[in-house]
């Protein structure tokens, strides 16, 4: 079974183009909760970086508002 995954858009510190981004839940989860950084990745120029406060308190907001339907259909 393939481990569900949250799908999100992230602007590249760069270009601010937007783009759209897939990471495990168990992995942001775990990072909200620690206080661990979480990677972000701009395909357009190739660039990870550490999210900021904001993206990750839209992050957990995402993860706040997902039902139970959502997360065992991923």
């Amino acid at each position: 079974m393939q481990e569900p995954t949250i799908k999100f858009s992230v602007r590249c510190p760069d270009c601010a183009l937007e783009s759209l981004s897939e990471i495990p839940i168990a992995m942001i989860a775990n990072a909200l909760l620690t206080g661990k950084n979480i990677h972000l990745y701009a395909g357009c120029h190739d660039q990870y970086w550490t999210a900021t406060y904001l993206e990750r308190e839209q992050l957990r907001k995402t993860l706040g508002t997902m039902t139970i339907d959502a997360l065992q259909a991923s």
